[in-house]
């Protein structure tokens, strides 16, 4: 999505972190995805993990795509233990947050 939704020009940025030990015993692994593309209007932020929801359904077509990307990764991080965190601005970009817990020994 961050490539699909970042114009040319733009700037997309992965970022991997393990986070430190909190005091229950454990660590979260980080992985971040931050653009400049077209951000998402904030009465829509919910319900981008939604099956078959699209934000644009005037581009569907020439930009492509079912709808189906967030709600698989919303489902699959989940079922690992994880969370997913969305934070977004209507032209200025959106960051896609996924934490898995680690346990700490």
């Amino acid at each position: 999505n961050a490539v699909k939704y970042t114009p040319d020009g733009g700037h997309i940025e992965l970022t991997i972190l393990g986070l430190p030990e909190v005091s229950s015993g454990y660590a979260h692994l980080r992985f971040q995805v931050k653009d400049t593309g077209i951000g998402i209007a904030k009465d829509q932020q919910d319900r981008v993990f939604e099956r078959f929801y699209r934000v644009d359904k005037s581009h569907s077509k020439e930009i492509g795509g079912t709808g189906l990307g967030l709600s698989i990764v919303k489902h699959g991080v989940m079922y690992l233990g994880g969370r997913v965190e969305l934070e977004s601005e209507e032209g200025k970009g959106t960051v896609v947050t996924v934490r898995f817990p680690r346990k700490v020994s």
